[in-house]
């Protein structure tokens, strides 16, 4: 077989393969776009921000010593949320996004004792209850779907 016609051969067996890498490239950057309506500027606000919590329903919430402060922290690349009740971690996905409302898929921690629960229990039932976000003056407020505020964050520094 001649040199040229190798080259031809490696060539025709390579072309498919080049094609199907870049359209699964192409395909996996459209399928993060369908769950996120979200414009750049917006993604940059919240985009892999730790979020702390200042209160749950409007009640400002009252940190003991065993307590750690509850934070969450959104990872839009991703599209995943993580970080702690106050006793465990937490992490899920985000299932859509756009400007207004907000999907968590299911909410999974881990399971540690905690002398004290009543932060971390209150927070994750308001977290399994989030459908509508605002972001404004450095604060992330979380509803539910009649639009009552459940949690309140302030962005960390």
């Amino acid at each position: 077989m001649s040199l040229k016609k190798t080259k031809s051969v490696i060539l025709t067996l390579i072309s498919p393969v080049v094609l199907i890498f870049g359209l699964s490239a192409c395909a996996l950057q459209d399928s993060y776009y369908k769950h996120s309506d979200l414009t750049h500027a917006e993604r940059k606000i919240i985009a892999s921000d730790i979020w702390l919590l200042e209160a749950i329903e409007g009640q400002k919430i009252a940190l003991t010593l065993d307590t750690e402060r509850p934070r969450l922290e959104i990872q839009l690349t991703d599209m995943r949320i993580m970080g702690t009740d106050g006793c465990n971690g937490y992490f899920a996905s985000i299932d859509y996004i756009d400007e207004q409302k907000i999907q968590f898929g299911p909410i999974a921690s881990t399971r540690r004792y905690c002398a004290e629960m009543a932060i971390p229990d209150n927070f994750n039932q308001q977290m399994n209850q989030v459908k509508i976000y605002q972001v404004e003056n450095l604060k992330l407020r979380l509803f539910d779907s009649s639009g009552n505020e459940l949690l309140l964050f302030q962005k960390a520094d």
